[in-house]
């Protein structure tokens, strides 16, 4: 992108990021272990700011830091960044603002959740940004964020509206406007949470897909009150543009690996208000912008990830020629899904519990012990689950005989005798011929241990027990078809295989004398 070098003021906020990063989000009155710590500049007035700096602009920041450490080492890391820092002032009593990060990967994606201590930012006063009245006329732009005192806010931008210069007003964190505030903004830049904060209208958003409808609905009113354009960032999604400009919608760039969220937005209102100031339009701006955010959240920590120039035009090059390619779709899904299999596996392992193995596996020795049989069955995918776990069940010591789920209610049941014990798989535990089947099955005489994706299923409260094999996602496009699903249920079946094997004492030559075909069919040196 060659472009003018813009002139852009910031009035905003400083804030030193401390980031934790861990498996899981405590609970209320839990503690965690961390598996990474991290200290960093931060605050979304100096990420915007720094943002904006290192794709080439000049920078102005206007603020308050405190007399203090972490004061000293933001202001050091700011003018090594090319800002200029001549009117940040120092607050002698009041510590510099400070921000407490924690990160947890969901879904193979990484979630944070943020606590920020304003410090020296809300000590800000009219009388420390007086003179920008007639200064502010020598900006191309000014920037602003709700990280510091609103009368401040509204004070700049009533002095940028006097002096014909556009502002742009980053919602974060949300609070509520005033629509006189509102007019004399030319850009208003909230997420999908904040944006329903300021209009009380929910734009539901799932990975990429989102209700593009309810966003403009927030947007016109918005606009209704007075602002120009609104731009809703939508994560994942990427961002949509409302309002003088015309609409824009612009997906998130793809391919990426979401390593820290952290200043993703700041990242991406930089690189939105750098294009504009060069005189691209809203849709080139969103598309940067959304290049430059998606650089962002592949690296860790605030100012440390923002990107610079070359960095962004080399990524915006990049997905130019592979956007109508399907190797880049593709390599997309199939990082995606590694992602997704690693999480969910994860959290099927921690579900699992092995006192509720055993007791499965307790069932099915008392079946056994008192003359019974043991079955496994289930519906569509889930019968081959059913199926493989038959086999590897009857090649470990204990002998288990397929169950057709459907075919149970035509007559299959005659494999069932009284005292037998059937285990039954099903993803949601709530279908109609599942159903119908273990009713048949119960009514034969037999015992269920049950098999779903809910302790609160039909067949969870139906079945004599119940094994948890829950998948949150999928890991498909869509989200649909059962992967995640299958494998869960997969393991909690293989789990209990091997504490019954385990039970039973198999011994090698059992398991040859069972496996008289092929390389299993022989026994190892030490066995012998």
């Amino acid at each position: 992108m060659k472009t003018k070098k813009p002139n852009i003021l910031v009035v905003g906020s400083f804030v030193v990021d401390q980031v934790m990063t861990t498996g899981v989000f405590p609970a209320e009155g839990q503690t965690v272990i961390g598996e990474a710590f991290s200290k960093a500049p931060g605050g979304k007035g100096a990420n915007q700011a720094v943002q904006m700096a290192r794709l080439g602009a000049s920078v102005t920041m206007v603020g308050k830091l405190g007399r203090d450490a972490n004061g000293k080492d933001m202001r050091a890391a700011c003018e090594a960044a090319g800002l200029d820092m001549r009117h940040v002032a120092l607050d002698e009593t009041t510590p510099t603002g400070c921000a407490v990060i924690v990160l947890q990967e969901l879904d193979g994606a990484m979630q944070n959740r943020i606590i920020v201590y304003p410090g020296a930012n809300m000590t800000i006063t009219p009388e420390d940004v007086a003179f920008l009245e007639e200064e502010i006329a020598n900006y191309d732009l000014v920037v602003l964020q709700l990280e510091i005192p609103m009368e401040i806010n509204e004070l700049v931008a009533k002095y940028a509206q006097d002096k014909g210069v556009p502002v742009f007003l980053n919602t974060a964190p949300w609070a509520p406007l005033s629509d006189e505030f509102l007019s004399r903004l030319t850009y208003i830049s909230p997420n999908e949470t904040e944006a329903e904060g300021l209009t009380g209208i929910h734009i539901a958003r799932h990975g990429r897909k989102v209700d593009l409808d309810a966003a403009k609905c927030a947007a016109d009113s918005l606009i209704g009150r007075g602002a120009k354009n609104v731009l809703i960032t939508l994560g994942a999604a990427g961002a949509a543009m409302f309002g003088d400009t015309g609409e824009q919608y612009s997906p998130a760039a793809k391919g990426i690996t979401a390593v820290d969220p952290t200043a993703a937005g700041d990242s991406f209102i930089g690189g939105f208000c750098y294009s504009i100031c060069c005189g691209k339009s809203a849709e080139e701006a969103l598309r940067f912008a959304n290049h430059t955010a998606a650089i962002t959240v592949s690296r860790m920590g605030a100012i440390p990830s923002l990107p610079t120039l070359e960095e962004v035009d080399a990524l915006l090059a990049m997905s130019t020629e592979e956007e109508d390619g399907i190797e880049h779709t593709c390599r997309s899904a199939y990082d995606r899904f590694l992602a997704v299999a690693s999480a969910e596996t994860k959290k099927q392992i921690e579900k699992m519990e092995y006192d509720v193995i055993v007791d499965a596996a307790k069932m099915i020795r008392a079946a056994e012990q008192a003359g019974g049989r043991i079955h496994i069955s289930g519906i569509g995918k889930c019968s081959y689950v059913a199926g493989y776990m038959a086999s590897l069940m009857s090649s470990t010591g204990t002998p288990t005989y397929f169950l057709h789920g459907t075919e149970a209610v035509h007559g299959s049941c005659g494999q069932l005798r009284a005292d037998d014990l059937v285990i039954f798989i099903s993803n949601s535990g709530e279908t109609q011929e599942m159903k119908a089947a273990v009713l048949a099955i119960k009514n034969n005489g037999c015992r269920v241990i049950g098999v779903s994706g809910s302790c609160e299923s039909w067949l969870a409260k139906t079945s004599d027990l119940h094994l948890l094999a829950k998948a949150e996602n999928e890991g498909g496009p869509m989200n649909r078809a059962p992967r995640m699903s299958i494998f869960a249920e997969t393991l909690v079946l293989q789990a209990l295989s091997v504490v019954l094997q385990e039970n039973y004492g198999v011994t090698p030559a059992q398991y040859v004398k069972w496996h008289p075909g092929g390389k299993l069919g022989q026994l190892r040196d030490g066995e012998k």
